[in-house]
């Protein structure tokens, strides 16, 4: 087997770990088991858990970024659009490999997971922010806060639709709506400051 192909072999053996129903702390001896290779293996292609489990979320939650900033980059949708949009990329994603992306971001989190995760919410917070400043002309620091908003209600909103278990369609055009009061609110404030 290639350098390469090995170390997806091995993602691919932690990725099936973790979607299994039993909560196992993930190990390189674990990996090692369900790749069927040698308990050292592990520790010549990745340096430490926290490099396999930053892979392994890059691996999963990159190409879902990939498709949201192409929306974002759409001139052609509205604000509300944009914001169903991302969420119906979720919904799908999680539809897929839903156990896999609560356990790796929930339940097993890697320390060095934690800082990657950090940085993809303030990248999406940029990235709301930018098209708050683009479509309703908000300062940047109210573009910000509800930019804030958005990305943790939109967390929030995938986590109770997954575990309640909630119709998809009423869910994410509630989340609209809330999305959409707060961009009337924050417009409407952005308003009173400028004429102070």
């Amino acid at each position: 087997m290639s350098r390469e192909d090995r170390r997806s072999s091995l993602l691919d053996a932690a990725a099936d770990l973790l979607r299994t129903p039993q909560r196992q702390e993930l190990t390189f001896e674990r990996v090692a088991e369900a790749a069927g290779v040698s308990p050292t293996l592990p520790y010549k292609y990745f340096e430490s858990l926290d490099q396999l489990a930053n892979e392994l979320y890059d691996h999963l939650v990159g190409p879902v970024d990939d498709e949201i900033d192409q929306l974002l980059a759409s001139t052609d949708l509205s604000f509300d659009d944009k914001i169903r949009g991302s969420l119906h990329v979720w919904t799908t994603k999680l539809r897929q490999d839903g156990r896999l992306l609560l356990r790796l971001t929930n339940d097993v989190a890697q320390s060095g997971l934690r800082v990657a995760i950090e940085r993809r919410r303030e990248a999406s917070i940029t990235h709301w922010a930018s098209e708050l400043e683009t479509q309703f002309a908000l300062d940047t620091a109210i573009a910000r806060v509800v930019a804030a908003s958005v990305t943790a209600g939109s967390a929030a909103v995938l986590h109770r639709w997954v575990i309640d278990r909630l119709d998809e369609e009423p869910t994410i055009e509630l989340f609209v709506a809330l999305c959409r009061a707060q961009v009337d609110a924050a417009t409407k404030s952005n308003r009173d400051l400028r004429r102070r």
